[in-house]
């Protein structure tokens, strides 16, 4: 009989706490997914919120009836340079450092433009009098914030067809928009101009050149050279297939170092303006030359605007007045009527420094005006004293001669 009752003492015993166990067990089962059900919520709600916030800070509303643009002169690529770019720990061209100052002011503007004065890819890599540049070149052009190079100068036969095409290849390549000169007459016919669509407006860019240094192009490459029946013949297409808001003709003429336009330029601007194109900017002869914006009047209703040279953006050429130039800040505006005009017009003047850092020669584009309040960021007085007399000669010679067309600062 006592054995009996232990028997069932120990089953009642083993039957209760297994139905604790089983308790246990379901509660924690119940239990361990209410909190991942609760903790995920949680943690989404963190992460969406900062993101809905940058995405609305990042969003500003842009004007459609205003664009800026931004003019630069001249791309060399002397040896000195290419040489300067050269890393020799990782064995690359490097150029980006040479904008890194400047790199600011050339970003702020929906769009900039640029002429490249050099052949891109053709090896052996060279200077004057044949330039052929790194792509890299072109490619710290861009990360600068260039978008539009043109390609007609006096240097855009220096390799030869093969110059020309890998040229062209490499900015599309890069995504660099480009114009001036075309692999045959079928792709010049496809895209007779560059053509900036942005902002409400439609911007038709062509460009031009007074030679190519007794280099012609080999069949079937073009250049596009500044002779009259040819401009005459492209504006026709262009206004006709593109029907743009305003053509803006970049073209390549004028007298080297010499700081006032002449008669040639004089003469073809007048012709552009005959053909209803009333904003050209000028490059080539590695100074800079005046620039003019005759706005509209009563007497004559019709604006005009011409910057004659841009000077040197880059270059190694060191010889004042050759070693600075001037970016220009072109904005326009459309009317009730849809028809454009010239909001304002500044420019901002650059100086190239070419220090000796650690043994190497570097190459920096500078600000002038900022930089001209700096004299401790030269490595030598004298080399700040060509900065400031750079300045002087810029600003007196656009002082004197410029209409309507301010320094920026």
């Amino acid at each position: 009989m006592k054995i009996r009752k232990y028997l069932f003492f120990i089953a009642t015993i083993t039957f209760v706490l297994q139905y604790a166990c089983v308790s246990n067990k379901e509660i924690q089962q119940k239990t361990t997914p209410q909190k991942e059900v609760t903790t995920k919520p949680a943690k989404e709600e963190v992460v969406e919120t900062p993101i809905k916030k940058v995405f609305k800070k990042k969003v500003v509303p842009k004007k459609d009836d205003e664009i800026s643009l931004l003019f630069i002169g001249d791309f060399m690529g002397h040896m000195d340079q290419i040489k300067a770019a050269y890393n020799k720990k990782t064995k690359k061209y490097e150029y980006d450092e040479c904008f890194s100052k400047i790199k600011p002011i050339l970003s702020d503007a929906d769009v900039t433009l640029g002429n490249l004065e050099v052949t891109l890819g053709v090896k052996p890599y060279s200077g004057y009098p044949q330039f052929s540049s790194p792509p890299s070149y072109a490619s710290a052009i861009k990360n600068a914030g260039v978008d539009i190079l043109t390609t007609s100068n006096n240097h855009s036969c220096d390799k030869r067809k093969k110059g020309v095409e890998r040229t062209i290849k490499i900015l599309d390549s890069l995504n660099i928009g480009h114009t001036g000169t075309f692999i045959n007459q079928v792709e010049k016919t496809k895209n007779p101009a560059y053509v900036i669509e942005k902002n409400n407006f439609k911007i038709a860019v062509i460009s031009y050149t007074y030679g190519t240094n007794g280099l012609k192009p080999t069949p079937p490459n073009i250049v596009n050279y500044l002779d009259k029946a040819t401009i005459k013949k492209d504006v026709d297409y262009v206004n006709s297939k593109i029907n743009p808001d305003q053509i803006i003709a970049f073209v390549h003429w004028g007298d080297q170092y010499k700081d006032l336009p002449n008669k040639s330029q004089k003469d073809m601007f007048a012709y552009f303006k005959s053909l209803g194109v009333n904003i050209v900017i000028g490059a080539h002869p590695h100074v800079l030359q005046p620039m003019k914006w005759n706005k509209p009047t009563a007497e004559n209703p019709k604006e005009d605007f011409v910057v004659y040279s841009l000077g040197n953006f880059v270059s190694h050429q060191r010889t004042f007045p050759r070693d600075g130039g001037a970016v220009l800040k072109l904005s326009l505006r459309k009317d009730k009527d849809q028809k454009v005009h010239i909001k304002k017009a500044d420019y901002f003047l650059t100086w190239v420094y070419e220090p000796i850092v650690n043994g190497n020669k570097e190459y920096y584009v500078l600000p002038a005006d900022e930089y001209s309040k700096k004299p401790e960021s030269f490595t030598k007085k004298k080399d700040y004293d060509k900065m400031m007399r750079f300045i002087k000669h810029a600003r007196t010679l656009l002082g004197k001669h410029n209409v309507n067309i301010n320094e920026y600062k």
